[in-house]
């Protein structure tokens, strides 16, 4: 998504659209070609890291993803045994 500055009226046909430097990011975060490129951003920088921070990163991510698990899990038994 662009954003159009109020004071400009519009891009001027020699300027770019805003890119955000840090990232190279074009989408709006906010939607998912942003989480993609969020992603892909993530994974770039853990395949760059050393390996005792790139086991400890896969570690983290992972107790995320067990706990989101078993979060749903819970939740999808408390729903079915109050039935």
């Amino acid at each position: 998504m662009w954003t159009v500055p109020e004071d400009d009226g519009g891009w001027p046909p020699d300027r770019p659209p805003y890119v955000d430097g840090a990232w190279g990011r074009t989408a709006n975060p906010n939607t998912a070609e942003g989480e993609l490129q969020n992603m892909a951003a993530f994974g770039a920088g853990l395949a760059r890291l050393s390996r005792p921070k790139r086991i400890a990163a896969k570690t983290v991510v992972w107790l995320i993803l067990l706990c989101v698990t078993l979060t749903v899990l819970f939740g999808v038994l408390g729903i079915v045994g109050t039935w």
